[in-house]
C-alpha cells in the first residue's frame, strides 16, 4: 500500500487546524465579551437607587446606613477563589472607601447585578483598542432604550409632589424643593427656572400644600449685571452682558396651582408689593447700530405666570422636562435635565429660549459636568459654562454672556422601593 505524503500532512494540518478552533471556541465562550455586560467580571455601576431596587437591597445586605440614593458600586470577582472576589462602594483606590466580600450579598443580588446592563454599567477589565475605537467606543455605550424614557418616580408625574427636588443651583433653574410630608413643603431659588447667571437679581421661597404654591419675592442687587450706582450710560463689558437682565421689586407675592390632573400644567399670579426705589438704577447700553438702548425686563405690576410641561427621562436622567412657559411677560420654551448619563458621564444640562418680547430674544445653555468625584461626590455637586447668545450692541447675535454655574445636591429624597 502507498501512502501519498502530501494527502497524509494535508489530512494532519486540517485536523490540527480544527482542533485549534475548537480550543478556541471553547475559551472564547468561557471568557467576557465587550458587548454583552452580562459576561463581565470586574465591571463599575453608577447606581441609583430609583433605577432598581436591587440598588436599595444592595445597601440593605451590606449595612450601609444612612442609605445612599447614589453612589459607584465595583465588583471584582475574576479570580475563581471566594475568597478574592469582592465588592466596593465607592473610588475603589481610596483606603477609605467601603470594601466587602462578594460573598455578603445573596445570589439574587449577585443574579441581578451580573445581568444588569443599563449604560450606568463599565467594564473595568481591559479590552484592547483599535483604529476605530476612537470613532464608535462611545455610542457602543448608549442605550437606545435610556434615551427617552417615562419617569422613575411617581412623585415626578404627582401634581401634589412634584416640587420635590433636591437639588439647589447658584444661579437660575428649578427651585430647591424640600419636603415636610409629600405633598407639603417649601422651596427656595436664586433667579428664575429660566435664567442664568447673573441675569436677574430675583430671589424666592414658597410654600407648597397639596399642589398650591404661596410665597414671596425679593431682589439682592449684586446678582445682576447693570446694577451701578455711580453712572446711568456705559458701555458693556465683552461676554458680560450689561443688558437684556430681569430686575425685580423689593417685594413681590407670587402664588400658583398645578391642576390636579397630573404634573404638566402649572399657572399662577404675580404681584408687586413694593417697587422700592429701584437704586442703584439699571445702567443704560446703547445699541451702536440704532442709537437705542438695550433693553432690559423690570418687574412692576401683576403678571399671570404659566409653565406647560412633560416630565420624562433622557439618557438616564434623574428628572427632565421639556416645557413651554410665560414668565414676567415673557415666553420661554426649553429643556432641563438633572443627572444625565451619557458614554460613562454624568451631568446636568438644560437650553432655554426667551422669545422677544420686553426683552430681546436669547439661548440660555448650560452643561454641568457632575461625575468630577467619586462615592458621594458623584453626584453631589456639579459645575460647568453658562452661556446666553443674543443680539449684542454692535446689533449683532452673539454670545453675550459666558460664566460658571454650579449647583449642588442637598439631600437624598427617595423612598424605598420593594421587589419589582
Amino acid at each position: 500500500m502507498v501512502i501519498n505524503l502530501k494527502s497524509f500532512f494535508a489530512v494532519i494540518f486540517i485536523f490540527f487546524t480544527g482542533l485549534f478552533l475548537f480550543q478556541q471556541n471553547s475559551l472564547n465562550a468561557q471568557t467576557e465579551k465587550e458587548d454583552d455586560p452580562r459576561t463581565w467580571k470586574y465591571f463599575k455601576i453608577f447606581a441609583r437607587a430609583q433605577d432598581d431596587s436591587v440598588f436599595i437591597k444592595l445597601q440593605n445586605e451590606l449595612n450601609i446606613d444612612p442609605k445612599l440614593e447614589s453612589y459607584v458600586f465595583i465588583a471584582n470577582i475574576m479570580d475563581p477563589s471566594l475568597i478574592n472576589q469582592y465588592v466596593v462602594i465607592g473610588d475603589e483606590t481610596s483606603p477609605d472607601a467601603s470594601r466587602f466580600l462578594w460573598s455578603d450579598l445573596s445570589a439574587d443580588v449577585q443574579k441581578a447585578l451580573l445581568n444588569w446592563v443599563g449604560s450606568n454599567k463599565e467594564n473595568l477589565n481591559k479590552k484592547k483598542l483599535n483604529f476605530t475605537s476612537v470613532f464608535f467606543d462611545v455610542f457602543k455605550k448608549i442605550k437606545v432604550k435610556e434615551v427617552i424614557a417615562p419617569p422613575a418616580r411617581e412623585r415626578d408625574i404627582l401634581s401634589t409632589t412634584a416640587y420635590i427636588s433636591p437639588y439647589f443651583q447658584i444661579f437660575g433653574g428649578d427651585p430647591l424643593g424640600i419636603p415636610i410630608k409629600k405633598s407639603v413643603g417649601f422651596d427656595f431659588q436664586l433667579g428664575t427656572p429660566y435664567s442664568g447667571p447673573m441675569e436677574t437679581d430675583i430671589i424666592g421661597t414658597s410654600f407648597h400644600i397639596l399642589g398650591f404654591k404661596v410665597g414671596v419675592t425679593s431682589r439682592i442687587q449684586e446678582l445682576v449685571f447693570g446694577s451701578l450706582p455711580d453712572t446711568d450710560v456705559t458701555t458693556s463689558p465683552d461676554n458680560l452682558a450689561y443688558y437684556n437682565n430681569l430686575f425685580a421689586p423689593d417685594l413681590g407675592l407670587a402664588f400658583s396651582y398645578v391642576l390636579p390632573f397630573g404634573n404638566f400644567f402649572e399657572i399662577g399670579f404675580f404681584t408687586t408689593l413694593d417697587t422700592g426705589n429701584f437704586y442703584p438704577k439699571p445702567v443704560k447700553v446703547v445699541n451702536e447700530s440704532t442709537g437705542q438702548f438695550m433693553p432690559n425686563n423690570i418687574i412692576r405690576g401683576n403678571y399671570t405666570n404659566f409653565e406647560f410641561r412633560y416630565p420624562f427621562r433622557a439618557f438616564g436622567s434623574t428628572r427632565s422636562k421639556i416645557y413651554f412657559a410665560q414668565s414676567f411677560g415673557e415666553k420661554h420654551i426649553g429643556f432641563a435635565g438633572r443627572e444625565l448619563r451619557f458614554a460613562g458621564s454624568q451631568f446636568d444640562f438644560r437650553v432655554d429660549a426667551t422669545l422677544s418680547g420686553k426683552r430681546n430674544f436669547q439661548i440660555l445653555v448650560e452643561p454641568l459636568i457632575s461625575s468630577i468625584g467619586e462615592g458621594f461626590a458623584l453626584s453631589s455637586f456639579a459645575i460647568g459654562p453658562s452661556f446666553r447668545f443674543g443680539r449684542k450692541p454692535d446689533n449683532n447675535f452673539g454670545l453675550m454672556t459666558v460664566l460658571v454655574n454650579m449647583r449642588l445636591k442637598i439631600g437624598d429624597f427617595f423612598e424605598e422601593r420593594g421587589d419589582r
